[in-house]
């Protein structure tokens, strides 16, 4: 199953072009499974997510791509954002807490200085593929995953429809909902794929 796991809307991102139903039409033409919304520090009511996806009949999951002081992080297994993530240290002791995951978005986009030796300790693993990335700065991003939990994740990033499903993450396993698709990051049964 192909799962784009980046994924912005013009609902809760302003920097997106794209409406719900034009990224589930984009994913689907592209010959993705699904999409995770993961708008820019907000997460989607479950209702809502929920309401587009029974509309659709696609997949249509929710996280987050919080902004820290040292780059994008892509959470998910949330039920609402916190004001306080604005700090790595602080969004990691919430989605810890919350029972939540943690991947370095776009890793080559680094604000600040983060020491390879504390990725393992921070974050499950690192986005790998990401669409509006170059080939070099996943190939830099597949290096950091290394030696991580985790197999690295991948997304498009998209704010366009010609952006949708450029990067997915193939599961092995079905994902219907946030219950499989949570299990299923934590079993690392996925890998990153350029579409």
């Amino acid at each position: 199953m192909l799962i784009d796991l980046h994924t912005h809307t013009k609902v809760h991102s302003a920097c997106s072009a794209l409406t719900p139903e034009a990224l589930v039409r984009a994913a689907r033409a592209r010959g993705v499974d699904g999409v995770c919304i993961t708008e820019h520090d907000a997460l989607w009511p479950l209702a809502e997510a929920r309401r587009v996806a029974e509309e659709m009949e696609f997949v249509v999951l929710r996280g987050m791509e919080v902004t820290t002081e040292v780059g994008h992080v892509l959470v998910f297994g949330m039920e609402r954002h916190h004001p306080s993530m604005a700090t790595l240290a602080e969004l990691h002791r919430i989605v810890r807490s919350e029972g939540g995951l943690m991947y370095l978005a776009h890793p080559s986009r680094r604000y600040g200085t983060l020491p390879p030796d504390d990725l393992a300790a921070v974050f499950d693993s690192v986005e790998v593929h990401n669409g509006t990335e170059g080939l070099l700065q996943n190939d830099n991003a597949a290096k950091l995953a290394r030696g991580l939990a985790l197999p690295g994740i991948g997304g498009s990033d998209s704010h366009a429809v010609r952006e949708v499903g450029i990067c997915a993450t193939e599961f092995s396993a079905r994902v219907r909902d946030e219950v499989s698709f949570t299990a299923a990051l934590r079993a690392g049964a996925y890998q990153a794929r350029r579409v």
